[in-house]
């Protein structure tokens, strides 16, 4: 065992750092801006070069690959959808990523493991491995994953000739969640699309702002052109350019809405070609291969906690389930948010970002920096693999810092799923794990709102999801509270006035009349 000691302005703590201990070690990243050719590299590739990365970081004095006993990579963006490819791919992926990646490091791992779907995902991984070195069963772990869909688009488009197909051996645990984010009824009525959901919580909270929509698009730019800036001075950013805030603002031909709120340039871009890893292990094992322990950083606190449907959330501009895991994180870590130096808020749309910040009590506009990569609309958004360059960050940034912590908070699904990690270089106490299973409980308990799938008569309107295609007005509907039972419902337009009343105008408080046909609800506006 190691011990050394933590200096506080009162006197010193001798702090005992036993062999189980979990640390991270070593990180690394890919990032790929290239025009698409013979020589791009598939998902699989990019996710082994990461790793190779990492592994090279930790500074081992021998190699790792023997020490491997759990190798996750993060379940590519095209397998997100039970049953089928989330869209098109002319070049094919392996039937087995786990181990694709495992052979091109020449690691045998006890435990090979695709994750669940989810931008939370890799912080979950970090938070259950950490658990399971603690525990004794198994001493060190390896977390990967790439994006090659940059490729995929372009290269598609251009004619490029690429073959990525694998058909590989090798037993692999699939983590698909047991989770269903959504109900049969709320996806007949158009809770599917996250760039159009999430619209809906923004909605929800521009309407407690009293802001009109053109108002709310400029506060969002304030927030967001902080991560751009951040970006723009990231060497694995896919997207280093800075943005002004009217810039993200401002709809024009290049920024054009996608769904209200949002601008193109307010939303996660996935067409990137980006990679991350990270490499954990015991205590021990970092001392016998001798890893010095400054470049040691701990998983300080932890908290995984998933939140109730969409219907069933007693207010829209928030998640209460992200609001738990931040709380328990940080009541955990024994730390205040002002001695947190590193933050990265998952930022694949803005509510995500101004959620968090209404628990921690930051100001996004003019508080401490929210990202440590440039976030998703800028750094880029490599499907459920996002988090994992964040960590990857605060591993870099806390082996060159002196007694410093970073949070990471995580987020899947439809401000579904939240996992939080704080990280430091430093301990205060020995290591435990951390249990939100409290916290979980609260997330879901019964929130006394009551659906109605029939729902018939007035009612006014709470929020509501308005998309575009080609930049002109499509298609919506409307979430809102039943006269008399204030029972909450959820419908389609029934006509074309309908249809327009979503763009025009300030929908939300407006008296709607609905009528269930056959399942499926409409409404007609007052």
């Amino acid at each position: 065992m190691i011990e050394y000691r933590v200096l506080f302005a009162c006197g010193e703590l001798t702090v005992i750092i036993a062999d189980n201990t979990p640390v991270l070690v070593g990180s690394g990243q890919y990032v790929d801006r290239g025009e698409p050719g013979a020589a791009s590299l598939s998902p699989a590739d990019i996710a082994a070069e990461a790793a190779r990365r990492a592994l090279a970081a930790t500074g081992a004095n021998r190699p790792l690959a023997a020490h491997i006993e759990a190798l996750a990579v993060a379940r590519l963006f095209e397998h997100s959808v039970r049953g089928r490819v989330l869209w098109p791919n002319p070049f094919g992926a392996s039937n087995n990523m786990p181990w694709s990646v495992a052979n091109r490091l020449g690691v045998r791992p006890r435990r090979a493991i695709y994750s669940e779907v989810g931008g939370e995902t890799p912080q979950r991984l970090v938070n259950g491995f950490a658990a399971a070195i603690h525990r004794g069963e198994m001493r060190a772990a390896l977390v990967t994953g790439g994006e090659a869909l940059a490729t995929v688009r372009k290269g598609a488009r251009a004619g490029v000739q690429l073959d990525w197909h694998e058909d590989v051996a090798g037993e692999f645990e699939d983590l698909w969640p047991d989770l269903e984010m959504t109900t049969e009824h709320e996806t007949r009525h158009g809770i599917v699309y996250p760039i159009d959901v999430y619209g809906v919580f923004e909605q929800a909270l521009r309407a407690e702002l009293g802001l009109d929509p053109a108002a709310y698009r400029a506060r969002i730019g304030r927030v967001f052109t902080r991560f751009a800036a951040v970006a723009a001075a990231n060497e694995y950013a896919q997207f280093p350019t800075p943005r002004s805030a009217e810039e993200i603002a401002t709809p024009s031909g290049e920024n054009f809405l996608v769904s209200e709120p949002y601008t193109k340039w307010m939303v996660a871009q996935d067409a990137v070609n980006q990679g991350a890893a990270v490499v954990m292990m015991a205590a021990g094992l970092a001392r016998e291969l001798g890893i010095p322990p400054q470049h040691w950083v701990y998983l300080r606190s932890h908290a995984d906690v998933d939140e109730q449907c969409i219907l069933r959330r007693p207010r829209l501009a928030t998640s209460a389930a992200q609001t738990l895991a931040l709380r328990r994180a940080l009541d955990d870590s024994g730390l205040a948010i002002e001695a947190i130096g590193f933050i990265d808020l998952y930022s694949c749309f803005p509510i995500a970002v101004t959620s968090a910040c209404e628990t921690l009590g930051l100001d996004p506009e003019t508080g401490p920096t929210l990202t440590l990569t440039g976030g998703l609309p800028y750094f880029g958004g490599p499907g459920n693999n996002y988090s994992l360059h964040a960590i990857a960050e605060v591993v870099t940034r806390l082996r060159a810092t002196r007694e410093a912590h970073a949070l990471v908070a995580a987020n899947g699904g439809y401000l579904s799923k939240h996992s939080v990690g704080i990280y430091s270089n430093t301990l205060a106490a020995p290591w435990a794990p951390c249990s939100s299973a409290a916290e979980q409980r609260a997330a879901r308990a019964d929130t006394g709102i009551v659906v109605e799938e029939n729902a018939r008569g007035t009612g006014t309107i709470e929020s509501y999801s308005a998309s575009y295609a080609r930049g002109a007005p499509a298609n919506g509907y409307v979430i809102g509270r039943l006269h008399g039972s204030h029972h909450r419902f959820i419908a389609l337009p029934a006509d074309d006035a309908a249809r327009r009343g979503l763009f025009e105008g300030e929908p939300i408080g407006r008296e709607v009349t609905v009528v269930t046909t056959d399942g499926t609800s409409a409404f007609t506006m007052a």
